[in-house]
């Protein structure tokens, strides 16, 4: 399912029912230990809450609790007296606390514990349930074995690879000597179960050489042999706006290659291909990957190639196909500008202003900004997508910009500084000035097609619990770990806030088994989050207590409501600092579901197999 847009977010019912039910959900489980353990030990409960500040809505129960639903849906609490003082957090209190009867550490350290304990036991039986009817998986991702190692990959405007725009780098898997068939026993010394451990272990990696370059170090079995290659990730661009950065080694899981339905009159079609197909070879390369067969047929050209096919009741056959070499996009145009070392390219897109007017002119070609590779901030705002560019100053006088021809010839591939003029929809013009600016001529990516798609599997697989359970837990402290570790790429702008969980549930949100599996995340994720030592969370709660038993005087009552405030403080500084980020990831998939629409409308053109050629 596609990402959603921030202003879907806001608006998508499903998204908002999902996320009261199963994020809520987890949170009431969290404070109902809390609850239950402070009724069992005998304190007093004044308010049951989820979420943080006014109420929103509740009641009062019999037994003098209220319960209520609070303004802000970042967490929630119970509210109790003996336990911490927390009246900025929390609300005031009904009665001092001074007046109620004096808890044990016992009491505290169990009430405190018991929200962790809550949540652990709820993601336990979820992943009992998933033990039981299984968890859906990409093909491959249940192995460690490798379908494909690409010799480059693209770190940055991945829309831009097709059209010959793309940042690519030479694949760091393949660079290092990593092939396809190879089979990954552990990186950097973390034994591998499947494939999904092998990105992350390569996300969360924090070795790097003497030149400062980040290094994973595989153990692989090739041949019945094991060795060691050292491979030096590359660092992947996720999300223009948010600026978020992974390590990754260029490396994909083994997949069979699966055929559908051949386009009429293509060469698969002539070749005798049929839909279901599964393609074990070419010209006797076995194959393991789908995205290595699109490979090696583009290596190929429009020659006969002999491919080993296996059909429905296991019978194989050998088919004799010839690919048409074509590009699958139209052709775009591009401006350098800036840093003659490091350049700049706008990207511009030729389009069609289709609108209602008896004017024949009014229905014209144009040029419109599809982006900036790589990202330029100092532009950003102004030549955002959608951007019209009507003229620019030629080499003797202003020139109109209809077409890519106009664009090349007014421009010119000498460097200069280059004014150009824009309009946008709206009404709004403008003009700015671009430094060593030049046209630039790239011709889109060719490639051997055959005339059909590929069918993507899933697979199901049977993970005991404790398995799942462990798994995430030792991933959640190796993440933390990591945002203190300057070995790492990973930022505490990377950290999810309710704005990423509400997407990932969404997205999820076609198959139960998938939030199931992703409550169980969260719920584990809380239990780790709030077991950490900080004032405000159950650990810091857990720690004060211990520190007022063993030491006298140290922390009053008044020391610990200052620790309350200053620590509260910064929490809630730190959540705004990682939501602001969310806010950009969110304007930065937006963006790209734009310029997915836009390809797919005025770039992307459909494969036509009627010729004779």
């Amino acid at each position: 399912m596609d990402n959603l847009s921030f202003g879907d977010l806001l608006s998508s019912i499903k998204g908002i029912a999902l996320v009261a039910i199963f994020f809520g959900g987890s949170i009431f489980v969290h404070e109902l230990g809390h609850f239950l353990a402070a009724r069992k030990r005998g304190l007093k409960i004044e308010r049951f809450s989820i979420g943080f500040g006014p109420r929103l809505f509740g009641w009062t129960g019999k037994d003098g609790v209220d319960y209520r639903i609070s303004i802000i849906p970042l967490g929630g609490y119970v509210a109790l007296p003996q336990l911490a003082e927390m009246e900025g957090i929390e609300g005031a209190s009904s009665e001092e606390a001074e007046k109620l009867p004096k808890i044990s550490y016992a009491d505290k350290m169990i009430v405190s514990v018991m929200g962790a304990v809550f949540n652990v036991i709820f993601a336990f039986a979820l992943a009992c349930i998933l033990w039981v009817i299984g968890m859906p998986v990409a093909e491959g991702s249940a192995s460690t074995v490798i379908g494909y190692v690409p010799e480059q990959i693209v770190t940055s405007s991945g829309h831009l690879a097709e059209l010959g725009l793309g940042n690519m780098v030479p694949g760091p898997g393949f660079k290092a000597g990593l092939r396809s068939g190879d089979k990954v026993l552990a990186v950097d010394d973390n034994v591998m179960t499947n494939f999904n451990q092998i990105s992350e272990a390569v996300m969360l990696g924090n070795r790097k050489d003497s030149q400062a370059n980040p290094t994973a170090t595989f153990r692989i079995e090739r041949d019945g042999k094991e060795m060691e290659i050292v491979v030096q990730p590359a660092r992947v661009e996720l999300n223009a706006q948010s600026g978020d950065r992974v390590r990754v080694a260029g490396i994909q899981p083994r997949t069979d290659v699966i055929i559908g339905q051949p386009a009429p009159n293509s060469p698969a079609e002539k070749a005798g291909l049929q839909a279901m197909d599964r393609i074990l070879s070419i010209d006797g390369t076995p194959l393991n990957n789908t995205i290595e067969f699109r490979e090696l047929l583009r290596k190929g050209g429009a020659k006969p190639r002999t491919l080993l096919v296996e059909r429905e009741g296991g019978v194989s056959t050998k088919v004799i196909i010839t690919p048409k070499v074509n590009t699958t996009v139209n052709p775009v145009s591009a401006i350098s500008y800036g840093d003659e070392a490091h350049p700049h390219l706008l990207i511009l897109l030729p389009v069609t202003r289709d609108i209602l007017s008896k004017d024949p002119e009014a229905k014209r070609d144009q040029l419109m900004v599809f982006g900036i590779s790589p990202e330029d901030p100092a532009l950003a705002d102004t030549l955002k997508i959608g951007t019209i560019v009507d003229k620019i100053d030629g080499t003797t006088q202003i020139v109109a910009i209809r077409s890519r021809e106009d664009l090349a010839t007014a421009v010119g591939k000498t460097a200069r500084s280059l004014t150009l003029y824009w309009k946008r929809a709206n009404g709004d013009t403008g003009n700015l000035t671009l430094p060593n600016a030049k046209a630039v001529d790239k011709q889109p990516t060719q490639h051997a097609q055959i005339g059909t798609f590929f069918v993507s599997k899933t697979e199901l697989v049977y993970r005991n619990p404790w398995e799942t359970c462990s798994g995430i837990v030792k991933s959640t402290f190796t993440t933390l770990g990591r945002l203190f570790d300057r070995g790492s790429d990973i930022q505490v702008k990377q950290l999810a806030s309710v704005i990423s969980i509400t997407k990932t549930y969404y997205n999820l949100s076609e198959d139960i088994r998938r939030v199931l599996w992703f409550t169980v995340l969260i719920n584990l994720n809380l239990a780790v989050l709030n077991l950490l030592p900080i004032p405000v969370l159950d650990g810091g709660h857990m720690l004060i207590a211990t520190i007022q038993r063993y030491t006298k005087g140290i922390l009053n009552n008044k020391a610990v409501i200052i620790l309350q405030y200053t620590f509260m403080g910064l929490l809630l500084s730190l959540m705004a600092y990682i939501i602001l980020h969310d806010v950009r990831r969110c304007s930065g998939d937006s963006d790209r579901q734009l310029k997915q629409q836009l390809l797919e409308r005025h770039v992307y053109k459909e494969q036509d197999f009627s010729s004779k050629k």
